[in-house]
């Protein structure tokens, strides 16, 4: 057997890349918005506790937003006829006393709400309406939540810390969930493609 020596064939052909480069922008355009949304929220929820935490908040803005809170509430009760009295953050009366502190006062839960909001593809227009409206609900929802740990407390003091610390708290975070699901839900009827 006698082997003649063949020419090699030339192609015009360019490289064949590997899939990977293609895959990678594939996934990346269908996660970026899930990233973006994640870093987002994570950024803001970081300023929002350095904030939060710092010595500045707590002299300077959280006992006004406590007071609020129990000045509200106050009224409230003496309309449902309570004989209570504010004094600070606490709403007080012979019978019961209810002190609001850091954490009570609905703001981590709107702030959370409020970065979700901010994080998600949305038009401003549409951020501006569903953190006027959430914050005001979670401050409504606050007030309810207070004034009825009060009258758990008045008739009811064996429940108060269940209802204060696993019921109110389960009862916020659903809330503010819903208003979040519920926004994005309104957002994507307004513009289908959100």
């Amino acid at each position: 057997m006698k082997g003649t020596p063949t020419k090699k064939k030339t192609t015009n052909h360019k490289p064949v890349k590997s899939g990977t480069d293609g895959r990678f922008k594939s996934q990346w355009k269908q996660k970026k918005p899930v990233i973006l949304f994640i870093l987002g929220f994570a950024v803001l929820m970081v300023l929002f506790y350095l904030l939060w935490f710092s010595d500045f908040y707590t002299r300077q803005i959280q006992p006004h937003i406590v007071h609020l809170n129990a000045v509200i509430s106050n009224a409230v009760l003496r309309l449902f006829g309570f004989d209570t009295v504010v004094s600070g953050s606490t709403v007080e009366s012979d019978l019961f006393s209810v002190n609001i502190l850091k954490g009570c006062d609905a703001v981590e839960a709107i702030a959370l709400l409020s970065a979700a909001l901010l994080s998600f593809p949305a038009k401003w227009k549409q951020k501006l309406v569903g953190f006027l409206a959430g914050a005001a609900i979670l401050f409504v929802l606050n007030l309810v939540r207070i004034i009825s740990l009060f009258i758990t407390g008045v008739y009811a003091p064996s429940i108060f810390e269940m209802m204060h610390v696993e019921v109110w708290q389960f009862i916020f975070i659903l809330v503010a969930v819903g208003i979040w699901i519920f926004w994005i839900r309104w957002c994507k009827k307004i513009v289908p493609h959100v």
